[in-house]
């Protein structure tokens, strides 16, 4: 047997997956993990699965998306949001300590285009 890669097993699982239904996703995810078991390399569930956002990553570009907004988002946006990253986890939370604007987490950067954030940055520029 050929060595054991979690990535070429994450790999395969997302393009299995790749334009199915909930349904079919979770019938598929199922018969993967039976193999895996039948294969005795449950052990190796864990990696995989921690391989599986690099991968996703790799194909789409973004894994991640965390809005923060003054209110909620309209359709609009979530759709444009959808459509700039198929496929992604968005998580949308509301605080109107914001003022107006967003906080925009897209895996690991962070953009800061609310008006909360333009007034600590012009604080700490008046303050220096």
């Amino acid at each position: 047997m050929k060595k054991i890669n979690a990535k070429k097993f994450a790999r395969v699982l997302i393009d299995a997956v790749e334009d199915k239904s909930p349904s079919e996703t979770e019938k598929i995810i199922s018969e993967f993990i039976a193999y895996l078991s039948e294969k005795r390399l449950l052990a190796w569930w864990r990696e995989i699965s921690r391989s599986i956002e690099n991968v996703w990553r790799e194909k789409y570009g973004v894994a991640n998306i965390s809005v923060i907004s003054a209110h909620p988002l309209s359709e609009k946006s979530r759709k444009a949001l959808e459509k700039v990253a198929p496929g992604a986890d968005i998580v949308e939370t509301v605080d109107p300590e914001l003022i107006g604007g967003a906080i925009v987490r897209i895996d690991d950067r962070i953009v800061d285009s609310s008006v909360l954030g333009s007034l600590n940055s012009l604080k700490q520029t008046l303050v220096r």
